[in-house]
């Protein structure tokens, strides 16, 4: 008869820990991307070649979606 053994709810946490940052780490640098695209004044969108329509598309996206 074999033995199963389940990882405690600690050593699951600590493995969890990396995942978060880097997801925290993500949603933070395209909250901080599109808050600078929100910035731009017309001159610069055209200079940089985002239409206006996609920088709305691009802005009113929450923060957890690509």
């Amino acid at each position: 008869m074999s033995i199963i053994a389940f990882p405690s709810a600690a050593s699951a946490r600590s493995e969890n820990r990396p995942v978060r940052r880097s997801l925290l780490r993500l949603w933070l640098q395209r909250i901080r991307a599109r808050r600078s695209l929100a910035a731009l004044n017309p001159d610069q969108l055209r200079d940089a070649g985002i239409e206006p329509w996609r920088l709305r598309h691009e802005i009113r996206k929450p923060f957890w979606r690509g």
